[in-house]
């Protein structure tokens, strides 16, 4: 239909019953109790009434439906993850940047999987080369930083070995030592 951004059949695009009808809070205890698995369809549809909504037990089972392959989606993102970063290793659990490569191969696993068809799975030898690729950017940004870290060391221990040097000239001109010293701070960048 031109002109339509959305099904003929729901003015609200996607959105399904339960989300434009429970209340934030009301959504979250019913997505607990549906990851709970304790109750059935009819006892959802029970414990809907009971919270005063008037949803359909179709609606509630299509929602289910959903809700039940997320979980699973999930899950086995999880698991790419925890194979991830074992493949990663080393990387994983060194400091901010780690975390940071962590953070995203789970990102990456779950925006691939979500654009994975209902039922495809990932290939094992795919998610070994995407851990492998990102070990590899872990020890480059290590690399990096242990080069800036030396970098930091060389300049500050310049700047002392110039401070030192300049103080002993001082007093080798004849000033006092409170004022070598104060000399010394001065190129050390601290009060004296």
């Amino acid at each position: 239909m031109a002109g339509h951004d959305k099904p003929a059949g729901n003015p609200h695009g996607n959105r399904s019953a339960i989300e434009m009808a429970l209340s934030p809070s009301d959504k979250t205890e019913f997505d607990r109790l549906l990851g709970t698995g304790r109750l059935t369809l009819d006892g959802l549809v029970l414990w809907l009434e009971g919270k005063g909504y008037e949803i359909s037990r179709s609606s509630v089972h299509r929602y289910k439906g959903r809700f039940d392959r997320m979980a699973a989606r999930l899950r086995q993102s999880r698991e790419v993850t925890q194979a991830l970063a074992r493949e990663l290793g080393d990387a994983a659990e060194q400091g901010q940047q780690g975390r940071v490569l962590v953070e995203m191969a789970r990102t990456l696993v779950f925006d691939m999987m979500d654009s994975l068809p209902e039922n495809a799975q990932l290939d094992p030898k795919d998610i070994a080369l995407l851990g492998k690729g990102l070990a590899e950017m872990a020890k480059a940004a290590r690399m990096d930083q242990d080069f800036e870290t030396k970098v930091e060391e060389a300049r500050a221990k310049a700047k002392r070995d110039a401070a030192s040097t300049a103080a002993t000239a001082a007093r080798a001109a004849g000033l006092t030592d409170e004022l070598a010293r104060q000399i010394e701070a001065k190129i050390l960048g601290v009060e004296s």
